[in-house]
């Protein structure tokens, strides 16, 4: 199961502020560099480690909801807080030799866990599309040997994102430090009825291979473009009568809700904003496809559960491109999974901005205002499933 690249970005980028905050705080040269990332159950998290931890609950507001878990090996938790009260060296290798976690050792890694908490909210409010606040709830220490897998403390049982940093507190190794993401939160998807403690997950790439299968061809697209310069070619094509713009939060119309209903593969044209996702889901009809046209607002997962699968193709149409386009697309690539193909249609496109693209899970590139010809070669190379019903 692939990871987002942005993810993988965005962790990194935690620990860079971890490691620049926490260790300023402390007055130690303290580095975290990039995570390693795998998708774990509950189950197989606690059987990767015997090592008594300290678990802070980070509550999660925003765009989701939820609860983020950050562990440290409790002889680092006295170490890091030992460090942050002064402690004198004797007494503090006393503590650790000892695994003291006391009321004053609690309080003072509590510290440690806001900076943590804060460094969270900044990378995610500089990297990721969507709006996620972190808050430090809780903290307890956890002997792993005695957690139950079916049970919902420490944690409910799922599938989860573990990112392990490997900690070094001037100049010596220390254990890492790890956080757990609900997968879903992140938008990475969930089969429906997962069996979480069968089997282990493959670790995950940061790079995420599939997704850049088409970045020659939008490369070779773009031609000779400059990075910073955009593209607005394309073949102008008037709207049908027929088709009226999709304003936010409006109803899908009567004909598209018919569309709805019948039981041949859909393709989804998400409009963002303008009036190109209205061009495209007409010219897909005109020529015998099922082209559904809906707005950015849009609750994506649950018309997934409406359209029980049939969804065979995506287009994004995006009047502006940027981190708002690239929000709506996590939403729809979680909704309806990495299996369906999606593509993005614009005009203002650059080098920086089509790599982007690909990387939200674009499988190819649409300039716009476009032909019809060049439309429905794209469907055609990229909608595979939907080609029974193209007359």
């Amino acid at each position: 199961m692939e990871i987002d690249p942005i993810i993988t970005d965005v962790l990194e980028e935690v620990g860079s502020k971890v490691a620049m905050g926490l260790g300023g705080m402390l007055g130690c040269e303290l580095d975290l560099p990039a995570p390693t990332t795998i998708l774990v159950s509950k189950k197989e998290f606690f059987a990767q480690t015997r090592k008594k931890q300290v678990m802070v609950r980070m509550s999660v507001s925003g765009d989701h909801e939820g609860d983020v878990y950050v562990f440290c090996r409790l002889k680092d938790a006295v170490q890091l807080g030992g460090i942050l009260i002064m402690l004198p060296q004797g007494e503090l290798e006393e503590r650790i030799k000892k695994e003291t976690f006391g009321e004053e050792e609690g309080d003072s890694f509590g510290e440690i866990a806001n900076i943590i908490s804060g460094d969270l909210c900044a990378a995610f409010e500089e990297l990721y599309p969507e709006k996620l606040h972190f808050r430090k709830a809780d903290l307890e220490a956890i002997v792993p040997s005695k957690v139950k897998a079916d049970a919902p403390e420490p944690f409910p049982p799922g599938l989860y994102l573990k990112a392990a940093y490997p900690v070094t507190l001037d100049g010596k190794a220390l254990d890492e430090l790890v956080m757990l993401f609900p997968a879903a939160m992140l938008g990475i998807a969930v089969p429906e009825a997962p069996d979480f403690e069968a089997q282990p997950r493959e670790e995950a790439s940061g790079a995420a291979a599939g997704r850049l299968v088409n970045s020659e061809e939008a490369a070779a697209l773009l031609g000779e473009l400059s990075p910073d310069s955009a593209s607005a070619a394309g073949i102008a094509v008037e709207t049908t009568s027929a088709a009226k713009p999709v304003q936010a939060g409006q109803s899908i119309p009567t004909g598209e809700e018919q569309n709805l209903e019948a039981a041949e593969p859909v393709i989804l044209v998400v409009a963002i904003g303008g009036s190109h996702g209205q061009t495209i889901s007409a010219m897909l009809n005109e020529h015998g496809y099922n082209a559904t046209l809906v707005d950015r607002k849009e609750n994506f997962k649950d018309l997934s559960r409406t359209l029980n699968g049939r969804v065979k193709g995506l287009v994004l149409a995006m009047d502006e491109i940027g981190d708002q386009s690239f929000s709506v697309a996590i939403k729809v690539r979680t909704a309806f999974g990495e299996s369906v193909p999606l593509m993005a249609a614009g005009s203002q496109w650059t080098r920086s901005k089509v790599l982007q693209a690909v990387k939200y899970g674009g499988c190819d590139i649409l300039l716009t205002p476009a032909s019809a010809e060049e439309v429905l070669e794209k469907v055609a190379a990229h909608f595979k499933a939907v080609q029974s019903v193209a007359v």
